[in-house]
């Protein structure tokens, strides 16, 4: 069944200028964070910190920070 659905032009362009500005090391952390968390098991007993130092224990280990 064919709609007419149409985007609001304002959404297109900041959808645009997001994409076209790429990703901060910061937003890429928070993102690995939520990843990490958000996949636990759940009735995991560990904090979104716990997440975050665990990953930077990684990180200095591969010679990431």
């Amino acid at each position: 069944m064919p709609t007419n659905l149409m985007t609001d032009r304002s959404l297109l362009d900041r959808l645009s200028a997001a994409a076209q500005r790429g990703v901060s090391v910061a937003e890429r952390r928070q993102q690995r964070v939520s990843f990490v968390y958000g996949n636990m098991p759940k009735g995991s007993d560990m904090s979104r910190h716990e997440v975050e130092k665990a990953l930077d224990r990684l990180d200095s280990q591969d010679g990431r920070s």
